[in-house]
């Protein structure tokens, strides 16, 4: 089948910014998608701007353990193969770290740090047998100058980091490569819930689009001399 033969990504947070822009980005080089996220209506909408003959919609929460293991099987199969997983989900919540609640810590944690390594350990056969699989988690600036309010999303993304590099050292044989992409403020629905633009200023935050280039790069195999390190993307 020709759908086959073209190459596969695996995008969570696929619905909107970063995500949607990876989604896009991946379509128009020829990949196949598997667009993951929680709200149906705004994977639909990445599904019809990517051409929904070209992806795959599963709508899942990462807080669920089950879920990264039903996100590859159906990957599975839909396309017959995972060439690459990008790890762009985040959740955050804005408070001191000594005010959270244990289901604010818990949902921290699973959607930043437990989901994404759940999913890496669940692809890892299928990029293994790619040949050339790569994945790219997206980090963030905060894991390098953690800002006050968001300090437990900095350290649930520096838990990611180390994973980066624990992958790197632990794949054996296989050739996949890992990537930690880290931006800093970028223009996203996520952002706008915590800062006006009288905080941070359209002209102060990064560009999805911006940040997609980089990760897209990573997961097509032209930034492999980067991987297993952070790559830091500070804003403007």
């Amino acid at each position: 089948m020709e759908q086959q033969k073209s190459k596969v990504a695996i995008i969570t947070g696929a619905g909107s910014g970063i995500g949607r822009a990876c989604a896009l980005k991946l379509g128009a080089l020829g990949w196949n998608c598997t667009l993951v996220g929680r709200t149906r209506q705004t994977l639909d909408a990445t599904a019809e701007a990517c051409g929904k003959e070209k992806t795959c919609v599963v709508q899942a929460d990462l807080t669920d353990p089950v879920a990264p293991g039903q996100i590859v099987e159906r990957t599975r199969s839909v396309f017959g193969r995972v060439d690459a997983v990008i790890n762009n989900a985040g959740y955050a919540s804005f408070k001191p770290f000594h005010e959270f609640t244990e289901e604010d810590l818990r949902r921290t944690f699973e959607v930043n740090t437990l989901g994404p390594i759940r999913l890496m350990i669940q692809a890892w056969d299928d990029l293994a047998a790619s040949g050339a699989g790569r994945i790219v988690n997206v980090s963030s600036y905060a894991t390098l100058d953690p800002f006050s309010g968001l300090g437990v999303y900095g350290a649930a993304k520096a838990a990611l980091n180390l994973m980066g590099k624990v992958a790197m050292r632990e794949r054996g044989k296989a050739n996949v490569m890992v990537f930690t992409v880290a931006p800093g403020a970028v223009e996203t629905g996520m952002l706008r819930q915590f800062f006006s633009e009288d905080v941070v200023p359209r002209s102060k935050a990064l560009d999805p689009a911006e940040v997609a280039s980089v990760i897209v790069a990573c997961a097509t195999g032209m930034r492999d001399y980067e991987s297993g390190g952070l790559i830091p993307l500070a804003s403007p």
